[in-house]
């Protein structure tokens, strides 16, 4: 049981997570052992929180997903785990994510609230409207930036809240035309929504996101900051942004944004290669 109850939390989902950690990095606070501590339990809990969030989607989505081509391996809809033992999970989980969060401060506990109110809004009526689905896709991301900087406490820059919102669409239409490509003519019946999604509009909101991300993250580096060394960084937010349109655009790609993310290794590199520029710049000029 115990690998269905892993499985049913999904670990590979759990890299959404670290976007907790972007005020860390962008406070200059990672030399703070307090603050380290801090924003890194503020992400466990979040981990907690998002996996009590899937197993609440497998159980409301427990009759589509035994007629998915994928989904119907997974743990509930396969009946290799029963709704009671999910349940049971779920709550612990929320239990594991809430009560510390209450310690680390009311801040943390009220993004984790917020975030999980949000989802059950999103699992119930928001994902069958048509872009206010992205939209809350997106938000979730947001809120995971502001429990991060309420955990240190730190002020966060709104391009960076604004950086983050565009970026999440990117990856709330990327995980769109997946399943549309997936799919195919059953994508309605399992996803609604699906149905009022074109390809074309599909690829023109990743082209958009991509280029909304772009602007804010420059404009951050431009306004934030007295020196100009930050605007380095930029080269490599531009090569993974358009990397990753490459991927999804002209190789039409169909996995989720994620899984590609993780699996092509110049996307990954420009990420690794985006955190060290920025650890060297704060260590070289004290920013």
């Amino acid at each position: 049981m115990l690998k269905q109850l892993i499985k049913l939390i999904r670990p590979k989902q759990w890299v959404k997570n670290v976007f907790v950690l972007a005020p860390l990095v962008f406070s200059r606070k990672f030399t703070n052992p307090e603050a380290v501590i801090r924003a890194f339990f503020a992400m466990l809990c979040f981990i907690a929180a998002s996996s009590a969030v899937y197993i609440l989607n497998d159980i409301l989505d427990l009759e589509k997903d035994r007629l998915h081509e994928t989904k119907r391996l997974r743990p509930l809809a396969s009946g290799k785990l029963s709704s009671t033992n999910a349940v049971i999970f779920m709550l612990i989980l929320l239990s594991l994510s809430l009560i510390p969060a209450f310690f680390i401060s009311r801040g943390v506990l009220f993004c984790i609230v917020a975030y999980v109110l949000m989802n059950i809004l999103y699992s119930t009526i928001l994902k069958n409207f048509v872009i206010v689905d992205i939209m809350a896709i997106a938000l979730g991301f947001v809120i995971r930036v502001i429990c991060g900087a309420v955990a240190i406490p730190v002020y966060i820059s709104s391009w960076v809240l604004l950086c983050t919102f565009f970026i999440a669409l990117c990856i709330g239409a990327g995980k769109r035309k997946a399943e549309k490509a997936v799919l195919n003519d059953d994508s309605a019946m399992h996803r609604r929504v699906l149905s009022s999604y074109t390809d074309s509009f599909l690829k023109s909101l990743i082209q958009i996101s991509i280029t909304g991300s772009a602007i804010t993250y420059s404009l951050y580096t431009v306004l934030e900051y007295d020196i100009q060394i930050p605007m380095i960084t930029i080269l490599f937010v531009f090569y993974g942004l358009f990397r990753y349109m490459q991927l999804v655009l002209a190789e039409d790609e169909e996995r989720l944004p994620e899984e590609i993310i993780l699996s092509d290794v110049p996307l990954m590199a420009s990420i690794i290669l985006f955190g060290i520029s920025w650890i060297a710049i704060f260590l070289a000029y004290g920013l």
